[in-house]
């Protein structure tokens, strides 16, 4: 949430938006047809080589299969050789992505799922199977974009696992390709040879998908969410992708070629720029400056957003911690995972966000029962009501982090909707701290995501120390649109402007209560969206640090002014689309100045 000060230098050129509904557009040229397919871009890059559909193997059932003991253990020794070949090539981060896969393969509500099943017949890949494919339905249902691609983890380990049981070999490329597929296992992008990966596209997926993650780390091009996907690309057809505009091309013609090429060229500039900007502020043109923060989902991810150029972190999410284990983490567990990250950042605002679960969690030792509609149900603080020891346990777990580390924590409440949950959030606090005498005074603030809260700012600001604007579930709450409907896209626009007024009554209420205000959704790492919130008042804008350079260059390249009477027009415009419109040009103005 603090900031340094400084001079800026004004840079332009904003990251292109891909939208997640594709669309088709041909072009003949010397009797050629291509076809371009649109998608989300995941993983910067162009790649140019035949498809390679990947498949999920068929299960051979007339072969012996091991016990599952043997079976996870065989998959445990598999990851166990990928982490190290992902350690040795430097990429330490990414090889955490596997040793957590090593931890699910050995879950223990996983693995007495998986002994129930068999104990009624079923054989070992397919009790595991089953049970895996319970666990990830309930993850992919997740109201939070981070937590619900995980889904895809489980998936892939207990694939390993069958595999392992029934003898079989994972995939192999035989030439160097581009990977086609629904969904990619993050253990496969891995295991690939990357001299013959080239590039990686994908009919789901996010870029929050670890496949994704794992592309960028490893420097494949990457698109996903591709409709028609793989069913529209035939086997060994030419294919060319660019991970920079989430464009894929089949069968590209010359023209289109020597474009890309000279795309790439670009990109590969765009990257040394890139470079560059990690140790210079965030600022408009004319030096307004912004505090540049980190979202994170777990303690690994803190030391790259700090190489990055994070300045705090704005949003430390603690869910890793509850999820996929028997039962809740001691205050020890979790007092050395918040401490890891106080430690790292030192002087750096760390802002960590309570526990946000709720009856859509698969969370057994909760005790939460299923309803009709979890994201409007009995989660977050609300939960607190229920069973306060949960969370009385995990403040006293961040005061005893802050107290190791003599670092300042700033505690986050997440689903706020009114001034009785900022007195139980307080109220809490403090009892946690009674019991925590020698820590050092944390700083108390509240997540704007639920539309009575942004229209009760002015008096909840008066009782907290920081705000920090949720927009993805604010976009959701505030447009009646669910997140996890991909039909809804066209309606999940937090532009529109019944969003960005609620956004103005909470930044008009920090401003006037004397605390600082940030944004932590994706509409932080969207050039337009970070323009719109900016001349909004916003203090502090937290995102993937993946997002840090094209939201510098955006706002480098536009003066403050400029973005309030952009704001203005935003809040008067007719719709989302007319709001969007209206940042878009304002930012192509600035990249031709």
């Amino acid at each position: 949430m603090g900031g340094a000060t400084g001079a800026c230098r004004a840079r332009g050129e904003r990251r292109r938006r891909a939208g997640r509904a594709a669309s088709r557009q041909r072009t003949a040229c010397a009797g050629i047809v291509s076809t371009t397919l649109r998608g989300i871009a995941a993983a910067p890059g162009i790649a140019v080589a035949p498809a390679w559909r990947y498949e999920a193997q068929p299960a051979d059932r007339g072969r012996d299969e091991l016990g599952l003991d043997d079976a996870i253990a065989a998959a445990t020794a598999q990851l166990n050789g990928l982490v190290d070949r992902l350690t040795a090539a430097g990429r330490p981060a990414e090889a955490g992505i596997l040793e957590a896969q090593i931890m699910m393969a050995n879950d223990p509500e996983l693995v007495a799922e998986a002994r129930r099943r068999m104990s009624a017949g079923e054989p070992t890949s397919t009790a595991v199977s089953r049970a895996g494919a319970a666990a990830a339905a309930q993850l992919a249902a997740l109201d939070d974009e981070l937590l619900s691609a995980r889904a895809a983890d489980v998936r892939d380990v207990v694939a390993r696992v069958a595999r392992s049981a029934r003898g079989e070999v994972g995939p192999q490329l035989a030439r160097r390709s581009i990977v086609v597929a629904e969904d990619l296992p993050p253990s496969v992008t891995a295991e690939l040879d990357s001299a013959l990966l080239a590039g990686v596209v994908l009919g789901g997926g996010s870029r929050t998908a670890h496949a994704a993650i794992l592309s960028r780390a490893l420097g494949i091009p990457a698109v996903v969410g591709v409709e028609g996907v793989p069913a529209a690309v035939p086997d060994g057809v030419a294919l060319a992708i660019d991970g920079d505009r989430g464009e894929v091309l089949l069968e590209p013609d010359a023209s289109e070629l020597v474009a890309l090429e000279r795309r790439r060229h670009a990109s590969e500039a765009r990257s040394i720029a890139d470079r560059e900007l990690s140790g210079q502020p965030l600022c408009t043109r004319d030096g307004h400056r912004i505090t540049l923060a980190a979202n994170i989902g777990h303690p690994e991810e803190a030391a790259a957003a700090l190489a990055a150029g994070a300045e705090a972190i704005g949003l430390f999410r603690t869910e890793f911690l509850f999820m996929g284990r028997p039962s809740a983490p001691g205050e020890v567990v979790q007092a050395a995972a918040y401490a890891s990250v106080l430690e790292l950042m030192g002087e750096r605002p760390v802002v960590i966000r309570l526990l946000d679960v709720g009856g859509d969690k698969a969370i057994g030792y909760l005790d939460l029962p299923a309803e009709a509609n979890p994201f409007l149900g009995m989660r977050a603080m609300r939960l607190a009501r229920r069973n306060p020891e949960l969370v009385l346990a995990q403040l006293r777990a961040i005061l005893r982090a802050g107290e190791r580390t003599g670092r300042q924590p700033w505690i986050m409440a997440p689903m706020i909707g009114d001034l009785q949950d900022v007195a139980l959030f307080r109220e809490l606090a403090s009892r946690a701290a009674e019991q925590s005498p020698r820590a050092p005074h944390p700083r108390l603030g509240v997540m704007i995501e639920i539309p009575s809260a942004a229209l009760l700012a002015e008096s909840i600001a008066r009782e907290v120390d920081f705000f920090s604007i949720g927009t993805n579930d604010l976009t959701q709450y505030a447009l009646a649109v669910d997140r996890t409907n991909p039909e809804l896209g066209p309606w999940q626009d937090p532009l529109h402007p019944g969003v960005t007024r609620l956004i103005q009554l909470a930044a008009t209420a920090a401003a006037a209560a004397g605390i600082p205000v940030a944004a932590c959704g994706e509409m932080a790492g969207d050039p337009a969206g970070a323009a719109v919130l900016i001349g909004l008042g916003v203090d502090e804008l937290s995102m993937g640090a993946a997002s840090f350079a094209a939201v510098k260059r955006a706002l480098g390249a536009v003066d403050h002014e400029r973005l309030r009477q952009l704001a203005r027009d935003c809040l008067a415009a007719p719709s989302a689309r007319r709001a969007r419109d209206a940042a878009d040009s304002v930012l192509r103005d600035g990249r031709a100045a």
